[in-house]
């Protein structure tokens, strides 16, 4: 099979401690046909200097572009993606570097995507160092504006080993035609973090892009290292975007009652706990997901 030429887009923040892993994966894999384009914005850490020392001993070619600021990372992918379609990559394959790739796992999810005629496909995923599934594909839950990671946490078995097309899929390790990015556009840099790429899937599929699942290409995935799971940061973004996400893609947005419906499971649960700092975070953000989508 032909080995079409791969943009392999990363973006850095916080990410030194993770990079050794990212760039060995990259170097035993069997594709050889790809060039890494290593977006960092502005890490605190040592992130950019370590990930230049790991490039100098590889053989695919890296291409690096320092920010002076944390522009978020739907920005730092857009300006990957953007090099990667200046360099004439028939595909670029969105990639978190906290992530351990298989030998294989690019070929497969190629080889994949190939079979089944597919504009976009994501590999199976594992949490790190386990034999239980991150995600094995998914789909958009229209009642609640969140999305489903199919077998979560769950031990992989014969349900989770089936090629088959599926609604969504977080972008964390996503290879995409180019032409994909002509017809939907780049990822919504309002965003900033979180929900961007559901934002992204979410408008492939109104355009009817086939995104498939490809149990063959696997790989593990160290679950939140870089942004902190359940931080303040978490907290902020997480809930100010899956309210602009409503307010994009929801008709009856205008309704007050559904950012109740959506959110008062959660801010209750925080009030049961007496974090009074993580309430008004989530308070604000909620607004702040409100005001930014009557801007659109």
């Amino acid at each position: 099979m032909e080995e079409k030429r791969i943009g392999i887009v990363t973006v850095l923040y916080n990410s030194e401690k993770v990079l050794d892993d990212f760039f060995d994966s990259l170097k035993r894999q069997t594709y050889r046909n790809f060039i890494l384009y290593v977006v960092d914005n502005a890490s605190p850490d040592n992130s950019l200097e370590k990930a230049k020392i790991l490039a100098a001993d590889c053989k695919f070619e890296t291409k690096f572009i320092a920010n002076k600021e944390n522009y978020g990372v739907a920005k730092g992918n857009n300006q990957g993606i953007i090099n990667a379609l200046y360099d004439e990559c028939d595909y670029v394959l969105l990639s978190n570097n906290d992530v351990v790739l298989e030998d294989d796992t690019v070929k497969k999810l190629y080889a994949g995507l190939i079979e089944a005629d597919a504009d976009m496909s994501v590999p199976k995923i594992y949490l790190y160092n386990s034999t239980k599934l991150w995600c094995a594909g998914g789909k958009y839950n229209r009642f609640n504006n969140n999305t489903v990671h199919f077998g979560y946490n769950k031990e992989d078995c014969e349900k989770y080993s089936k090629l088959k097309k599926v609604s969504y899929a977080p972008t964390c390790f996503m290879l995409i035609k180019n032409s994909v990015f002509y017809d939907v556009g780049l990822m919504d840099e309002k965003f900033f973090v979180y929900y961007d790429n559901t934002d992204f899937v979410y408008r492939s599929q109104k355009l009817k892009k086939r995104l498939f699942y490809i149990p063959d290409s696997q790989m593990q995935h160290k679950e939140s290292v870089c942004t902190g799971k359940r931080s303040d940061f978490f907290y902020r973004y997480v809930y100010r975007n899956r309210v602009y996400f409503a307010s994009k893609h929801r008709k009856f947005w205008k309704l007050k009652y559904l950012e109740d419906l959506i959110f008062d499971k959660t801010i209750r649960a925080i009030k049961m706990k007496n974090n009074r700092g993580q309430h008004e975070i989530v308070s604000k953000a909620l607004k702040e997901g409100y005001l930014l989508g009557s801007k659109k």
